[in-house]
This record gives structure tokens, C-alpha cells and sequence, in this order.
């Protein structure tokens, strides 16, 4: 019983990682209708951030915020330019503009941060264990749970109870109608843009205490990312909670029982809801006139 309780509690923690890198994917491409693969780039850059930071002395739990507005930093530059001149071009383009940044970017992280495995040094607080039951847990698995549980509330409110967040929904329903309020979409756009790609940046800080830091990372968090998105259904927070913990749960219980299939089970849960469900496993309701 404890075992498979400890497995429950891993699959949280991996799952609270893989919705707010998809949270801010899914944002980007509901809004712009913008195909953003540097998206992973966001992930790791948050991750090495995070592990220079901590090892650098400073207080430990700075380096969440520092890792978000770097990433965001990079996204709000990147907005400017190039993405901008793109917004109107076909999803291919996107597609071979962002996956070419994205090598560059892996490359200069390869060359600024080296091509070794970087682990992070957890503060005293986070290094430590709990025994549920019997079965050891790492602490910091446990802070990443309440963490995300938190800041998914925090996320869920200003999106649907906030001004801001109804201003952003609009958006992706219709622009245009948004434009004729007088109010400036692209500085909407912009501010978007810079905070999804902060919640990439700063799922990658979390992660960095789990996953470490390496080259290649970010394309295998931008692969998870788009398979949450696919699953969820795309401009809906509860879908992506919802395809996000059901593919933490598959392949933490998958890398238990066969873990060498632990990739297959996601690319299989992605194939059968693009057969089940199309549109995923909360489509966004489109009224017609």
C-alpha cells in the first residue's frame, strides 16, 4: 500500500511539471494560433537558471522567480522579433522558424552552461526525506506538489475571475471584437507570450531538482508539452490539468511496471484521444450564429 502511494505522489509531482509547461504552450497557441517550438528552450533555460542561482549562495528560494523572468525575458525579446512578423504566416513557417531558433538557443546553453549532466544544490530544507508509512519520499517532490497545487489556483483565478484573464479569453474568441473596445492586443499579446514562456521557464527551475539539467532535455519536455496540449484540448485550463495528470500518472505507473515503454504509453494516449476525441478531453465551446 505505501509503495503505490509513493508512486501516487511521484505521478503528482511529475504532473504539476508537465501542466505548467503546457499551460503556457497551449496559452501561446490558443491565442496567436502560433506554433512555438522553443517552447522546451523556456524549460531548460529555467532549469540551468536555477541551478546556477542556487549554487550560487544566494537565498534558495529566489531562484524560482529569477528562473520565471528570464524565461520571460527571452519570450517578451523574442515576441519583438521575430515571432511578431510571423503571427500572420502558415503553421509550417512557424514550425521551421521556431525549431531553428531552438537549436541555436540549445546550443549557446551547451556553450554557456557546458554539455554535462547539472544537478542542482537543494537548500537544507528541500533535501531531505519524509517516510509515508514506511517508504521514503524526498521532500522536494512534495514541495513541487504543493507548489504547483498552488499556483495552478493562483493561475485558474486570474484567468477566469480576473478582468485581465477575461480580457485574454476574449482575445482568443474573437480579437478583432476585443480591438474595437479600444484596448492595444498586441501589448496583450506580448505580455502573453512573455509569461508562457516564464511558466516554461519556471517548470524547468522545479524540474531541475528531479530531471537535472542537460542537453536535449528541452525537446523531450516540448514533446511532453505538446501531447498535453493535443490531449486537453487547446485554450482550456481544465484540459490541460486533466491531460496533464492523466499522462503524469501513465508513465510514472508505466516506468514501475515496463519502463522501457514509458514513451510509447504517451505517444499511445496521444493516437487514441486524437481518435476518441479530436478536439481532447475538454473541448472549447464555439458558439455559432
Amino acid at each position: 500500500m505505501s509503495f503505490y502511494l509513493v508512486q501516487i505522489l511521484n505521478a503528482l509531482s511529475f504532473s504539476m511539471l508537465l501542466m505548467l509547461t503546457g499551460l503556457g504552450l497551449s496559452v501561446v497557441l490558443s491565442l496567436l494560433n502560433f506554433v512555438n517550438l522553443t517552447h522546451g528552450s523556456s524549460f531548460l533555460l529555467g532549469a540551468y537558471v536555477s541551478i546556477w542561482w542556487l549554487g550560487s549562495g544566494a537565498p534558495w528560494w529566489l531562484a524560482f522567480p529569477v528562473a520565471f523572468l528570464a524565461s520571460a525575458l527571452a519570450g517578451l525579446v523574442l515576441e519583438r522579433f521575430p515571432f511578431r512578423q510571423f503571427y500572420t504566416r502558415t503553421h509550417l513557417m512557424q514550425v521551421l522558424l521556431t525549431y531553428g531558433l531552438s537549436v541555436i538557443f540549445a546550443d549557446l546553453m551547451r556553450w554557456g552552461f557546458g554539455a554535462q549532466i547539472a544537478s542542482p544544490e537543494l537548500p537544507e530544507i528541500l533535501s531531505g526525506v519524509i517516510f509515508v508509512f514506511d517508504m521514503p519520499f524526498p521532500i522536494y517532490r512534495l514541495f513541487i506538489i504543493v507548489f504547483g497545487a498552488v499556483l495552478a489556483l493562483a493561475l485558474w483565478f486570474v484567468i477566469d475571475r480576473t478582468i485581465w484573464g477575461a480580457v485574454v479569453r476574449a482575445c482568443v474568441t474573437d480579437r478583432r471584437f476585443v480591438e474595437t473596445l479600444g484596448l492595444d492586443t498586441k501589448r496583450i499579446f506580448t505580455i502573453v507570450v512573455a509569461v508562457a514562456a516564464g511558466l516554461g521557464g519556471l517548470s524547468g527551475a522545479l524540474g531541475a531538482g528531479v530531471l537535472s539539467a542537460y542537453p536535449g532535455l528541452d525537446e523531450e519536455q516540448l514533446i511532453l508539452a505538446l501531447i498535453v496540449v493535443v490531449v486537453g484540448g487547446l485554450g482550456t485550463f481544465r484540459g490541460t490539468v486533466l491531460s496533464a495528470l492523466l499522462l503524469g500518472f501513465t508513465m510514472t505507473f508505466t516506468k514501475v511496471w515496463i519502463p522501457e515503454m514509458s514513451n510509447v504509453a504517451a505517444l499511445a494516449i496521444m493516437a487514441l484521444m486524437l481518435v476518441i476525441a479530436p478536439q481532447g478531453l475538454v473541448a472549447r465551446k464555439v458558439r455559432q450564429v
